[in-house]
């Protein structure tokens, strides 16, 4: 039979004592106990506490036991020889029954504060560089980009001298001269002088008016052209672009009294005009303006007219500035 497993050190040889004694072998050194008749074998403490009793009948009680530590050892009588023994491997112990459901996941904690952070280590030593890759293949050619806009055209250079003048080609024949205009009427002859000495030649006559002049004659043929000179030398290039860059940059404002029309230069953020960049005007804002001007830079004269564009004509950074809001020019 199985004995409870709670049970102290002391009780497995005491009851392998009692059981061996009751047993069918008796050893000669054993020590025998004949408890009497409807009595039993009894172990007592120093406190006179009953801690184990074997009856006349072979039942063996623990009365201690259930006050004890509880402990995971088996002991197993064998019924054959009497003994209590260790259990065999696989007494005892149940097969494993299936793992019940999992239960339900409790709640998450509160997260934690986050603790101070560590100090930065010192940074280690630069590796040694490693050595260069070889060279990639190169990548197909990309599409070109759009032409960028033109950039402002530089001054033209100094003209070469002049090549030789080709040979003069042989002159035409000369046109049929016209017919001649009829002849003016004569004046009246003057009377004749009386017999005598000669007198005095008398005044001429006055001479009659000229005729229409006659129809001009046929040009004649061209000549060929001569044979052209051979070119004159290429003159030197013309230095850097001086004008065009960078000019109109100005803001429009008002300065001391200028005469409408008036174009100055300014190298100033504000100007103390209106930047010449061929706006159109309204003609009847700028009626004063319209009267100097015209239409002469642009404008359909009706309802609007244009100031001059010399942004090109201005030097780089500069601009040229042009009168609109002033005193109204009076002629000498």
């Amino acid at each position: 039979m199985s004995m409870n497993p709670n049970s102290r050190p002391w009780i497995v040889p005491v009851l392998s004592s009692v059981l061996a004694l009751h047993g069918a072998g008796v050893l000669a050194a054993d020590i025998s106990v004949t408890p009497p008749s409807g009595g039993g074998f009894v172990v007592k403490n120093q406190g006179g506490q009953e801690r184990l009793r074997v009856q006349d009948s072979g039942a063996v009680y623990v009365p201690g036991l259930p006050s004890t530590a509880g402990s995971v050892n088996l002991a197993c009588y064998d019924g054959s020889t009497g003994q209590l023994t260790a259990c065999a491997a696989g007494v005892g112990t149940g097969a494993t029954g299936p793992a019940g459901p999992a239960g339900p996941a409790g709640p998450a904690g509160a997260t934690g504060a986050q603790g101070p952070q560590g100090v930065a280590g010192p940074a280690g030593p630069t590796g040694p560089v490693g050595p260069a890759g070889p060279t990639g293949a190169t990548g197909p050619a990309g599409a070109p980009g759009a032409d960028g806009a033109p950039g402002a055209a530089g001054p033209t250079g100094a003209m070469g001298p002049a090549g030789p003048t080709g040979a003069i080609g042989p002159a035409g024949p000369v046109g049929a001269i016209g017919p001649a205009g009829p002849a003016g009427a004569m004046g009246p002859a003057g009377p004749t002088g009386a017999a005598g000495p000669a007198g005095a030649p008398g005044a001429d006559g006055a001479p009659g008016a000229t005729g229409p002049a006659g129809p001009t004659g046929a040009p004649g043929a061209q000549g060929p052209q001569g044979v052209a000179g051979p070119p004159g030398a290429t003159g030197p290039s013309g230095t850097a672009a001086l004008f065009g860059t960078a000019t109109s940059n100005a803001l429009a404002g008002q300065g001391e009294g200028c005469t409408m029309g008036a174009v100055w230069l300014t190298a100033g953020y504000r100007a103390g005009g209106t930047p010449a960049a061929g706006q159109t005007l309204s003609i009847s804002a700028y009626s004063s303006l319209f009267s100097i001007l015209g239409t002469a830079y642009g404008g359909d004269g009706m309802t609007t007219f244009a100031l001059p564009d010399l942004r090109s004509a201005a030097p780089n950074g500069l601009t040229y500035v042009i009168c609109t809001v002033g005193t109204y020019p009076v002629l000498d």
